[in-house]
This record gives structure tokens, C-alpha cells and sequence, in this order.
């Protein structure tokens, strides 16, 4: 039974430290100010590209580095927008986590 409790409160302290040095300092709100600018340079970019139907990507950002998630209907469109995505001013590194949409229905009302 001791073996037990040890174990559990190892496990429990080793999930706390971990917790507490995987959280920085909070951001200021000049930091929070150029995230959004980023984010709205990059939503902007791949708004602005016609072969992209962009509707349904979501951008984060923090500190230069660019994640976007959500999903796209072509293969062509996850390489396309991790690719507008790294050249808007400010990235420093994008994460492509897009999923492609199967059985989307390709040039219709709905999907584009």
C-alpha cells in the first residue's frame, strides 16, 4: 500500500513540474497585439488567393510561428496554403496541421 501512495505522489509531482516549466511568462499585450497582426496578415493572404477556398482554415499564432489547422478540399491546397501562410510578413515558421476533407464536393455552391 505504501508502494502505492509513493508511486501515485511521484506521478502527481512529476505531472505538476512538468505543467509549471511547460508555461512561460505571459505574454504582454504588445505581444498579443503583433499575434493578432500576424493572424490577420495571414487570414487576409489566403483570403486573397482565388484558387484557395480558405473558408475553414483556422490561424493561430505565437511569436512568428504560424499553426494552421482546420481542413481543405485538394491536396494542392495544403501545400498552397502552408506556402502563402510562410510568406506573409512576420512568420517565422508555419505548422501545417490542415486535414484534407474527403468526399467533399469538388466546384459546387457548397464547397466553393
Amino acid at each position: 500500500m505504501k508502494n502505492r501512495i509513493a508511486c501515485v505522489a511521484l506521478a502527481a509531482a512529476l505531472v505538476l513540474g512538468v505543467a509549471a516549466c511547460s508555461s512561460g511568462p505571459p505574454k504582454t499585450e504588445a505581444e498579443r497585439k503583433a499575434d493578432k497582426a500576424i493572424v490577420d496578415r495571414v487570414e487576409l493572404a489566403l483570403a486573397a488567393d482565388e484558387d484557395l477556398y480558405s473558408r475553414h482554415i483556422v490561424v493561430h499564432a505565437d511569436d512568428g510561428v504560424v499553426r494552421l489547422s482546420g481542413f481543405v478540399w485538394d491536396p494542392p491546397d495544403l501545400v498552397a496554403a502552408e506556402r502563402i501562410a510562410g510568406s506573409v510578413q512576420g512568420v517565422t515558421r508555419v505548422v501545417n496541421a490542415l486535414e484534407l476533407q474527403r468526399n467533399g464536393v469538388d466546384n459546387s455552391a457548397v464547397s466553393r
